[in-house]
């Protein structure tokens, strides 16, 4: 594993033509903000913060996204249940 991320990070920085810490930085800068979405919808659809919270820390779009999701899980558990 460790091998192909670092053959990866290698061929994007060369593909680039920049140096690996700078490609291995964009990529710590990915994951924080992917985590940081993760845990704020999270936190919205468990109810430990309000929808106009969430919409501040993430926007409109990913809470809208995140409610259709959960209402699609929600549908299908229904259905299970009645089946």
């Amino acid at each position: 594993m460790a091998t192909d991320l670092t053959e990866r990070v290698q061929e994007i920085a060369e593909a680039r033509d920049v140096a690996e810490s700078e490609i291995l930085e964009q990529a710590l800068e990915r994951g924080v903000e992917d985590l940081w979405i993760d845990l704020v919808l999270s936190r919205y659809v468990n109810d430990e913060i309000d929808r106009e919270t969430a919409i501040d820390l993430v926007g409109r779009d990913r809470v809208k996204r995140a409610e259709r999701e959960l209402q699609v899980v929600e549908d299908d558990v229904q259905w299970g249940l009645s089946a």
